[in-house]
């Protein structure tokens, strides 16, 4: 294995974990080191099998996590509204509403 090789599957292997661990700006910076590391020519095709196994995991992985954000994001907006009708209606049920009369 090349130097060049050595150091792409090292750096897929650390944003592998990164992301195994939620670390996802690591990930990001691990993979943008290793697009500025570029690909050499002539990549042993076992090099390039471990690389594509990575890149597939971390794809679902991204696409779980999405899917799990969105279900949060979905949820936290039912929570929001149900706050706001609990402050709506216990504002109208604080509010002194004047009464007027009229006096003879």
């Amino acid at each position: 294995m090349t130097h060049e090789e050595e150091l792409l599957e090292q750096l897929t292997r650390k944003a592998f974990e990164a992301a195994g661990q939620g670390k996802w700006n690591d990930v990001i910076q691990l993979y943008e080191q290793r697009i500025r590391a570029g690909f050499p020519e002539g990549l042993s095709p076992d090099v390039a099998k471990q690389l594509i196994t990575y890149d597939q995991w971390m794809v679902t992985r991204i696409r779980e996590v999405q899917a799990l954000t969105q279900q949060d994001l979905v949820e936290t907006r039912g929570h929001r509204r149900q706050l706001e009708l609990l402050n709506r209606q216990w504002v109208d049920q604080h509010t002194i509403h004047p009464q007027h009369r009229l006096s003879i």
